[in-house]
């Protein structure tokens, strides 16, 4: 079983980076004190930024969509506060490393710091309250925008194009697993979709060593780094996945998805206006689940209720829209 906790995703090689916290006198004193400064950060972001102060945001639970939400928290912060200069300490460095709201990445945590977050929302089954107007709150802001950004480099693009070159129709990403069993719509569903779509569309297949291998798709999963996904992304017309890194990649890259939610997240707090997010609400739902900690006793019911057709017509719906 995986143990989230005090280091960022358990990655024990971020944890020379985290401030200490002593745990003998007389050195605990001061570990206290800066324990109830943070406590009221809020408070302090005034002066922070009027003296141009550094600030960490810390990615705790550090799966790599959790990168890109914590970046987008960041970006809520500075609009704020302009002149907070910000380091992010995340496991995945790399999908973050050209967003100019970033000043400093994986550098030692400073005084003040804030733990990017959503622990209370996994606790309490949350229904409705959005991931980053959650993290936002305990800082007092009120404001905030929830759309994800994914900056690439022109090499990137360019690359990607040239790998792409002999793609004629227009271009449809799919990713079909999560880390989570409880996000994996059935694998049957998948090939029905890739059917209907395969005659008017170049289907696009990435993401991870895990996923299936497919029959009439271009397959590149397993074979790229995040990165090189996300510039294969960037060219797609649409988006098909579950709720995963993906998702917050093509948002970043204003790329319209289809994201098939089920019930184990709810798409209110976790789904992009901008994209079609297919969901169904059972008396079980949201569950929250995590593998490692328990399992689905419905036969993932959930998932059972998002039909082939609900996509194919949500295809549609967005490629006419574009």
């Amino acid at each position: 079983m995986k143990v989230y906790g005090e280091i960022p995703g358990g990655k024990n090689e971020l944890k020379h980076l985290l401030y200490p916290f002593y745990k003998i006198y007389p050195f605990k004193l001061w570990s206290k004190f800066r324990w109830r400064e943070n406590s009221k950060l809020s408070h302090k972001l005034p002066y922070l930024n009027l003296k141009r102060r550094r600030m960490t945001v810390i990615d705790r639970l550090g799966a790599p969509g959790d990168a890109l939400i914590s970046a987008n928290v960041i970006r809520c912060i500075k609009k704020a506060y302009p002149r907070i200069r910000f380091n992010c300490i995340t496991p995945h460095p790399d999908l973050i490393k050209y967003d100019p709201n970033i000043d400093f990445i994986n550098a030692p945590e400073s005084f003040h710091s804030f733990d990017s977050s959503y622990w209370e929302l996994i606790v309490h089954k949350e229904k409705y309250e959005n991931i980053i107007a959650h993290n936002l709150k305990r800082l007092k802001i009120t404001s905030f925008e929830y759309k994800s950004k994914f900056y690439l480099k022109e090499s990137e693009k360019k690359w990607a194009s040239e790998i792409l070159s002999d793609c004629t129709k227009p271009i449809l990403a799919i990713c079909t697993r999560s880390k989570e069993k409880v996000k994996n719509w059935f694998i049957e569903n998948w090939i029905e979709v890739i059917a209907a779509l395969k005659e008017r569309c170049s289907i696009l297949h990435i993401g991870d060593e895990k996923e299936p291998f497919l029959n009439d798709v271009n397959r590149f999963a397993g074979q790229l780094t995040m990165r090189e996904s996300a510039a294969l992304l960037s060219k797609a017309k649409l988006f098909i996945g579950p709720d995963s890194l993906l998702m917050h990649v093509a948002n970043g890259l204003n790329i319209p998805s289809v994201i098939i939610f089920g019930g184990s997240r709810p798409s209110r707090c976790f789904g992009y206006q901008e994209n079609i997010n297919l969901a169904s609400s059972l008396e079980c739902s949201p569950c929250w689940i995590h593998d490692g900690y328990e399992e689905c006793g419905h036969e993932l019911k959930c998932l059972s209720q998002i039909s082939t057709h609900q996509v194919l017509q949500s295809v549609d719906s967005l490629l006419n829209k574009n």
